[in-house]
């Protein structure tokens, strides 16, 4: 009982970490540049027009030549559209996957390590989920 009451902290800890750090545009724009997507201000009203048709801080895939493109569109911070190819986007979700590791490192203690704890202070009904 106390494993599950444990590991529903930890996943409610991480979903907030996460969600707190891949709703941050610029947390995610850093991400990116690093996997090797490449910035691209747009430099005619077209391309502009074309900015602000894609969904806004949000990963696409397009073919264009035959192959994966990835592209994000960041109207608020850059104003720029982020352009990767198949290998770009995976390292993002590599860096991505690594955080959410060190994420999960660090809100969960393995089986054995909370010795010292003193579960005789809570009320039996407090540690039934």
């Amino acid at each position: 009982m106390m494993k599950l009451f444990k590991s529903i902290f930890a996943v409610s800890a991480l979903c907030v970490a996460v969600a707190a750090c891949e709703s941050n545009p610029k947390f995610k724009e850093d991400k990116l540049s690093s996997a090797g997507f490449k910035p691209t201000p747009p430099s005619t009203p077209a391309q502009q027009a074309s900015l602000k048709n894609l969904p806004p801080h949000k990963l696409v895939q397009i073919t264009r030549k035959g192959k994966a493109v990835w592209v994000y569109s960041d109207p608020t911070i850059c104003g720029c559209l982020y352009v990767g190819n198949q290998a770009a986007y995976n390292a993002y979700l590599n860096k991505v996957n690594q955080q959410q590791q060190l994420d999960m490192s660090t809100v969960t203690v393995p089986p054995g390590q909370e010795a010292g704890w003193d579960f005789s202070a809570w009320p039996e009904a407090a540690m039934e989920p």
